[in-house]
């Protein structure tokens, strides 16, 4: 719970975000069509050609996303794209000019036949794992490109494909070649049977931005829930985690999922696509997930488990409630480059985050002491940030550079504002309605295609919910005052108690290192100045060992965020295997996990009076 110097390296991991589209339908005479060559890649680069409709104006400018819904981050996708041409039916070039990097603009229009460029990949050219740093001009990865040839694309399409100014309305097909040993994982259907071409038919360029694809070696499984297809792809650049191994525990999770949100959720095919890094320099940095409508595209490091996808991806399903059925005017029609953001991160995000959490102790799959721990949790992580700030403005003015870092607090206060409004709910209906109820209401009344003016979301949810919800909302979210979740969670029969936490990263307790570097830089090494690390003291790890696997992960003392991650998050008791070297002589040191543990304050149940209400908020 305390913090440390290290800690925030990792705090990338979980985070996520969303956008919504409408659903697919076939071509027409104005279809734009889009040619991606996966086949012959041009250093490291992607030929993608696009043929569009008959142009009616004599000047028109073709552009790509400055920033795509969700990501609450400015990407400038078009500055990855090289050696762009307009030409004619001759296959004579147009006059273009370049005004931005995301426009081109293209003379005598009413003749064009087709525009063809060359795509660079993200992956490649990441400076940091922090794209939401107030300087940062890197692509959150699960928003990004990856180009490998023959062996791995992730072609999230807002990276290849652009719109025609006023023309995001058009249908597109899109084709892909791509090499016939990789599998393409994506929740589009595909209309070719050609083994290596695959063919979309999208209704509109929201929908495109919304469809990501992964091509790699076919490794996948797929099952189904209730009427929902569920595909899970995966591809780690070290191989070392396969779908079969993911497939259990994902399954288990989004069972409970449905079980939870029962009608509510009603979507139909769900695609998980798992890019698992190497850490590499040229490898992807930034962890988590980019939620789409039907979709997920996620960005883990080695070594991955099972409960890395779920944290992950518990979080990004459940944004099939919002934003995809509840959602505001400014997503539904997402300007993609003079973007207007919506006042609702909470909403979108930290309900979204807090149902991740409380559906796990509704449907058993953590018991009650672990859901309070874990909103202890964002209780301490949310004093990071600005507690007074309107959660309204920060929202609508999150693209500013200076609010960028109060981001990430939509997955702790928000999620805990989500909470204390579920309470309210329940206290005031004395158990019988919450919060998945609201959402179920708010669902009826809107849906995926009938968006919401922003500023009527508080008081509709007043009308349905009551006077004391709005009046929750307008004082903690709208004015900013600060909560007191103590007071909250005694409505419920909480009560305030020190409890044992695990450290999150076994190379730190007490907020003392217990790692260091030789005087060279290039050896990692243990630092044992006494006995209080009881993960180094149950495994025999002695003063001076020199690092060189966890679990069969080599040791990259280049990368100091590779080395805290191997440390972080480890489960008790579970098996582990240490390569050190000590005094010139390699070992192994083998044997199970013991974390280190430190008080800190959370919550039990302490108010028998209150035992019913309690009940209705976790189980019902």
């Amino acid at each position: 719970m305390k913090t440390s110097p290290l800690i925030p390296l990792l705090f990338l991991l979980g985070l996520g975000a969303c956008s919504v589209s409408k659903t697919s339908s076939g071509g027409s005479k104005n279809t734009i069509q889009v040619s991606i060559d996966l086949q012959n890649v041009d250093a490291d680069r992607v030929r993608v050609k696009v043929v569009p409709p008959r142009q009616k104006s004599g000047t028109v400018a073709y552009r790509f996303p400055k920033i795509i819904p969700g990501t609450y981050a400015i990407a400038d996708y078009g500055r990855y794209v090289d050696d762009i041409k307009a030409f004619n039916k001759d296959g004579s070039e147009l006059k273009t000019s370049r005004p931005d990097s995301n426009t081109v603009v293209i003379e005598n229009a009413r003749q064009l036949a087709y525009l063809s460029y060359l795509v660079n990949d993200t992956f490649d050219n990441e400076e940091d794992s922090d794209p939401f740093s107030e300087k940062s001009k890197t692509i959150f990865s699960p928003a990004g490109t990856n180009i490998d040839a023959g062996k791995y694309f992730l072609l999230n399409m807002a990276g290849f494909v652009g719109y025609f100014t006023d023309q995001l309305e058009k249908p597109y097909r899109i084709t892909i070649a791509h090499p016939e040993a990789l599998y393409g994982t994506t929740a589009m259907v595909d209309r070719d049977d050609a083994a290596r071409t695959d063919v979309f038919n999208l209704s509109r360029y929201p929908e495109v931005v919304d469809h990501p694809v992964m091509y790699a070696p076919a490794d996948t499984a797929a099952f189904r829930v209730n009427d929902m297809q569920v595909l899970l792809g995966v591809y780690s650049r070290r191989g070392k985690t396969h779908a079969s191994d993911l497939r259990p525990d994902l399954e288990k999770m989004i069972r409970a999922q449905k079980r939870f949100l029962g009608p509510i959720n009603d979507t139909q095919k769900y695609a998980v696509l798992a890019y698992i890094s190497s850490g590499a320099d040229d490898d992807a940095k930034g962890i988590g997930a980019l939620e789409h409508n039907t979709s997920t595209s996620a960005v883990f490091r080695e070594p991955m488990k099972s409960k890395d996808l779920i944290h992950v991806i518990s979080h990004e399903f459940f944004h099939t409630i919002a934003p995809l059925k509840v959602h505001s005017k400014e997503i539904q029609y997402f300007d993609f480059n003079n973007p207007k953001m919506s006042q609702h991160l909470w909403f979108y995000e930290g309900v979204t985050e807090y149902f991740s959490n409380l559906f796990q102790v509704n449907q058993g799959l953590i018991d009650d002491h672990a859901f309070y721990d874990l909103m202890a949790q964002k209780m301490e992580a949310s004093r990071n940030y600005n507690d007074k700030l309107s959660f309204t403005e920060m929202s609508r003015n999150i693209l500013d550079s200076k609010m960028k870092a109060q981001y990430p607090n939509v997955y702790q206060k928000g999620a805990l504002i989500a909470m204390c409004l579920d309470i309210v709910i329940r206290e005031q209906t004395q158990g019988q309605r919450g919060l998945l109820w609201l959402m179920g209401e708010l669902s009826k009344k809107y849906g995926a295609d009938k968006p919401f003016d922003d500023a009527e979301l508080i008081p509709t949810i007043t009308q349905i919910a009551g006077d004391e919800a709005g009046k929750f909302l307008v004082s903690h979210v709208q004015n900013g005052e600060r909560i007191v979740y103590a007071d909250f969670l005694a409505k419920v029969g909480l009560k305030k108690q020190v409890v044992p936490f695990p450290e999150p990263i076994v190379f730190v307790t007490q907020d003392v290192a217990y790692i260091k570097t030789d005087s060279s830089n290039t050896q990692v090494m243990a630092s044992v100045p006494d006995d209080a690390n009881q993960f180094y003291q149950n495994l025999g790890i002695k003063d001076n060992d020199i690092f060189l696997e966890f679990n069969g992960i080599p040791v990259n003392p280049k990368d100091a965020n590779s080395i805290i991650y191997l440390g972080y998050d480890l489960d008790e008791g579970s098996p582990i295997t240490v390569k050190v070297n000590r005094a010139g002589q390699d070992m192994e040191l083998k044997g199970t996990v013991k974390l280190n543990y430190d008080d800190a304050d959370s919550f039990r149940f302490g108010d028998t009076g209150k035992k019913d209400l309690n009940e209705a908020w976790l189980k019902k």
